[in-house]
C-alpha cells in the first residue's frame, strides 16, 4: 500500500506542475496572441513528430524492462523446480545419504533466501557461498555410492536436475545486472521532458482543454517513467520477485 501512494503522489506531483505551467504560459500566450496562431501549424507537426519517437522510446524500455523481469522468473523457477526434485529424489535413498542430501539443499535455499536476496535488490554481487552451497548439493550425490540399479537412476536423475539448478542460478545472476543503460535513462528524462515541453508551443486560447490535456498526458508520462523504474529491478522496488518460493524446496519431502 505504501508503494502504491508513493507511485500516486509522484505522478500527482508531475501533474501539479504541468498543471501550474499551463497556466503561467497562458498568461504569456495571451500578450502574444498573434504570434501563438502564426506557429500552431509547425508545432503540431513537431509535436507530433516528437510525441512518435518518444512512443518508440518508451516501448523499447517497457519491453526491455519486462523481458529482464521475465527471465527473472523463468530463472528463479527453474532453479527452484530443480532443487525441489533434488530433494525429493533423496528420498529413494538411505536414510543417512538422503539426510544429507535434504541438509545441503535445505542450506541453500536458507542461503539464497535470506543472505542473498537481500544483495539481489540491492543489484550487489552475490560472491562465490551460494556456488558453494550448490556444490555440496551435488556432493552430497557424488559421494554416495549406489548398491541397486534404482539408487543408481536416482543419482543419475539427481545430477542432471542439479545440472538444470547451476543453469538457472547463473541465469538469476545475470537478469539481476540487466538494468537499462544511464544513456537509455538519459532518453526516457529527457524526451519525456521534450515532448511535454513541445505541448505549450500551442495556443492556449481554450485554457480548460489545453490544462486536462497537459495534466492528463504528464499523469501517462509520469506513471510509464515509474513503472518502468519499478520493473528495472526484477528482485527488488515494488513489484520486485519474491524468495518465498526457496521456502518451499523441502515441501512434500
Amino acid at each position: 500500500m505504501g508503494h502504491v501512494i508513493g507511485v500516486l503522489a509522484i505522478v500527482a506531483g508531475f501533474v501539479v506542475i504541468a498543471g501550474g505551467a499551463v497556466l503561467l504560459n497562458a498568461r504569456r500566450a495571451r500578450r502574444s496572441a498573434p504570434a501563438a496562431e502564426a506557429r500552431d501549424n509547425t508545432a503540431e507537426y513537431l509535436t507530433m513528430m516528437v510525441g512518435v519517437l518518444y512512443a518508440l522510446v518508451l516501448g523499447v524500455a517497457l519491453v526491455w524492462v519486462w523481458e529482464a523481469k521475465d527471465d527473472a522468473y523463468t530463472n528463479i523457477s527453474a532453479e527452484v523446480g530443480a532443487l525441489h526434485q533434488t530433494y525429493l529424489l533423496a528420498d529413494g535413498l538411505p536414510p543417512t545419504a538422503a539426510q544429507q542430501v535434504h541438509q545441503a539443499a535445505d542450506a541453500y535455499a536458507t542461503y539464497v533466501r535470506t543472505e542473498e536476496w537481500p544483495l539481489m535488490e540491492q543489484n550487489k554481487p552475490l560472491g562465490t557461498r551460494g556456488w558453494t552451497l550448490l556444490h555440496e548439493v551435488q556432493n552430497a550425490w557424488t559421494s554416495f555410492e549406489p548398491t541397486t540399479n534404482e539408487q543408481q537412476l536416482v543419482g543419475q536423475l539427481a545430477i542432471g536436475r542439479i545440472s538444470d539448478a547451476y543453469q538457472a542460478r547463473h541465469g538469476r545472476e545475470v537478469a539481476g545486472g540487466r538494468g537499462m543503460s544511464g544513456v537509455m535513462w538519459f532518453g526516457l528524462l529527457a524526451g519525456g521532458a521534450l515532448t511535454l515541453g513541445l505541448m505549450f508551443l500551442f495556443g492556449v486560447e481554450r485554457n480548460g482543454t489545453h490544462l486536462v490535456l497537459a495534466m492528463g498526458f504528464t499523469s501517462l508520462i509520469a506513471f510509464m517513467l515509474v513503472l518502468i523504474y519499478a520493473l528495472n529491478s526484477p528482485f527488488g522496488g515494488p513489484l520486485g520477485l519474491s524468495p518465498a518460493s526457496f521456502a518451499d524446496v523441502g515441501a512434500g519431502g
